[in-house]
C-alpha cells in the first residue's frame, strides 16, 4: 500500500522548471515574435557613371559584369532591409540599373524602381513591388550571390562599413556572439 502511494505521489511531482515553480504554469512557452513590417522607401536618385563600385559575381555570364552604388547603400535599422542601387552591365554597353532590397533573414529581394540615364523620365518605379525569394531564380543567381557573399552574414544584414569592405574582397569574420555578455 506504501509502494502504491509513492508511485502516486509520482504523478504529481514538483515543478522541475524554476519557471514553472514560480508563476505555476506548466504549459509550453509561447515566444512573443513581432511581425515584420517594411518601412517606406525613398528611392534615391540615379548614380552617377563615376558612382558605379565593380563587384566579383561569379553567377554572372563572362560577358556581364555587375556594379553597386556605395554611396547610396542603406541598411534600415527599423526593417532591417539593405538597399542599393545595382547596375549589370554588357561588355557592349548595355546595361539594367534597379534599386533594390534585401532581407537577409528570409532570404528575400525586392525591385523597387528601374534607372536609365538616357530615358526620360531617367527613373521609372515599380507600382506594386514584391518580395521575391533569392533562391527561386535559375541558374546564375546573382542575386542569391551577392545576398550571400557581399550584404548578409548569414541571416543577418552586414554593416555599411563591412559592405564596402566585401565589396572589396575584405571580409571580417562573423561572429554571432560577440554581443553576449555572461553575466553568471
Amino acid at each position: 500500500m506504501l509502494s502504491l502511494l509513492l508511485c502516486a505521489g509520482g504523478l504529481f511531482a514538483a515543478p522541475t522548471d524554476r519557471y514553472e515553480e514560480l508563476t505555476g504554469d506548466q504549459d509550453d512557452f509561447e515566444a512573443n515574435v513581432k511581425e515584420w513590417k517594411e518601412f517606406r522607401t525613398e528611392i534615391p536618385p540615379i548614380p552617377n557613371d563615376d558612382d558605379w563600385t565593380p563587384v566579383a559575381i561569379d553567377a554572372l555570364p563572362k560577358n556581364l559584369h555587375a556594379y553597386l552604388d556605395l554611396n547610396t547603400l542603406n541598411l534600415s535599422d527599423k526593417d532591417f532591409v539593405v538597399r542599393y542601387w545595382l547596375l549589370i552591365r554588357s561588355d557592349k554597353g548595355a546595361y539594367t540599373a534597379t534599386f533594390e532590397g534585401t532581407r537577409c533573414s528570409a532570404g528575400e529581394y525586392i525591385i523597387y524602381a528601374w534607372g536609365y540615364r538616357k530615358r526620360t523620365p531617367p527613373l521609372r518605379r515599380v507600382k506594386q513591388p514584391r518580395w521575391r525569394p533569392l533562391n527561386g531564380q535559375r541558374n546564375g543567381n546573382y542575386r542569391q550571390e551577392l545576398a550571400r557573399d557581399i550584404l548578409c552574414a548569414g541571416e543577418t544584414p552586414r554593416r555599411k562599413y563591412q559592405i564596402q569592405q566585401a565589396v572589396k574582397g575584405l571580409y571580417e569574420a562573423h561572429n554571432p556572439f560577440n554581443n553576449w555578455v555572461n553575466d553568471d
